[in-house]
C-alpha cells in the first residue's frame, strides 16, 4: 500500500504538469484551488486549535482531533500532490 501511494505521489503531479503545458487555464485551476485548500486546512487548525487551548486541554492525543477531519484530508491531500506539481513545474518550464 505505501508502495502505491509513493507510485501515485509520483505519477499524479506528472499528469498534472501534462495537462498544465496544454492549458493555461488549468493551470489557474490548480493554483486557486491549492489557494482555497490551503485556507481551509489552515482555518481547521486554527480552530482545533483555539478550540483546545480554550478547553484547557493540551494532551497531545487532541492533536489527532484534526488529522481525521475530512475539512484538513482532502485539501491537504491536494496540496500534498500540488508541491511536487510545482517542483516539476519549475523543473520542465523554459527560463528566459
Amino acid at each position: 500500500m505505501k508502495f502505491l501511494f509513493l507510485l501515485l505521489l509520483l505519477i499524479v503531479p506528472l499528469i498534472m504538469v501534462f495537462v498544465a503545458f496544454r492549458s493555461q487555464m488549468v493551470t489557474r485551476v490548480f493554483h486557486v484551488l491549492a489557494l482555497l485548500c490551503f485556507y481551509s486546512a489552515a482555518t481547521v487548525i486554527a480552530g482545533d486549535v483555539y478550540a483546545t487551548n480554550a478547553h484547557m486541554t493540551t494532551f497531545t492525543t487532541e492533536i489527532h482531533h484534526f488529522l481525521l477531519n475530512g475539512w484538513f484530508l482532502y485539501p491537504s491531500a491536494y496540496l500534498g500532490v500540488y508541491i511536487p506539481y510545482l517542483l516539476w513545474m519549475s523543473l520542465f518550464s523554459k527560463k528566459s
